[in-house]
């Protein structure tokens, strides 16, 4: 505890000396000169203020109280927006007048023409000599050019069935040729094959007969199971081509 009390009236000492040494100085005075005094108020032409050549209206608190107010006859017209066209010129396509002007009015008709001819009898004559208007019709069928030819619209749709019944023959003669994979063996063919094998056959079966009865190493089991299989194959192929009719594959080269 009083270890406790001892620490606070150190740190209070100490704060008190502090605040003791800490004096307030006086007003700050720069030790240059000022060549202008910042609250003056130079209008003067050529005088400068705080080192501005021209004092702008505005460049220092906003443009002068009122000067921002709307005017009345400031408002938008209309059409002002609009682009403004050119005066118009003279046209560049005149029109011909196709009928004659219209008369003044103080142009004065002809009067008192007189004529003998009866327009009635006149007419009549006319009607009863003229010749009937003849109908110029289109041309008979038989007297056209395209007559008795076949027209181009059934030509292209013979010349498409042509090519469609082409590419149907191509195909299934592709597809005849692609199941034509076995051929049937000749007698003859077949007499030489197993001929070939039985003689193939005794070849082995000697080769078998003289392997030794103990087959103590890995390398005659070996071989005489290789020489079983052989033996097996080639009874199974003699049985096959010993039938009636044996098929053989084009490509491979089998038979069955």
């Amino acid at each position: 505890m009083d270890t406790f009390v001892s620490d606070a009236s150190f740190f209070d000492n100490t704060l008190r000396s502090a605040a003791a040494e800490t004096t307030k100085g006086g007003l700050y005075h720069s030790i240059h000169p000022g060549q202008y005094d910042p609250r003056l108020d130079i209008t003067k032409a050529g005088d400068k203020v705080l080192g501005v050549k021209e004092k702008k209206v505005g460049a220092t608190f906003g443009k002068p109280l009122g000067t921002l107010r709307p005017q009345p006859s400031g408002y938008t017209l209309k059409h002002a927006g609009e682009p403004q066209l050119p005066p118009p010129g003279p046209p560049t396509k005149p029109k011909t007048h196709l009928k004659p002007a219209v008369p003044s009015r103080d142009d004065v008709p002809p009067h008192g023409l007189v004529t003998a001819k009866n327009f009635i009898i006149a007419n009549a004559v006319e009607t009863i000599l003229a010749e009937p208007k003849r109908v110029v019709g289109p041309p008979p069928a038989t007297q056209k050019k395209e007559f008795g030819q076949v027209p181009k619209y059934l030509q292209k749709i013979k010349s498409k069935i042509a090519e469609e019944k082409e590419i149907v023959a191509a195909y299934v003669k592709q597809q005849e040729e692609a199941n034509q994979t076995h051929r049937q063996m000749p007698e003859s063919e077949k007499e030489d094959l197993i001929y070939d094998l039985k003689m193939k056959w005794e070849n082995v079966n000697q080769t078998y007969q003289k392997l030794p009865l103990s087959c103590d190493t890995a390398g005659k089991r070996t071989r005489k199971e290789t020489m079983e299989k052989e033996l097996a194959q080639l009874e199974k192929s003699i049985k096959m081509l010993s039938r009636p009719v044996v098929m053989v594959e084009v490509n491979s080269g089998q038979y069955c």
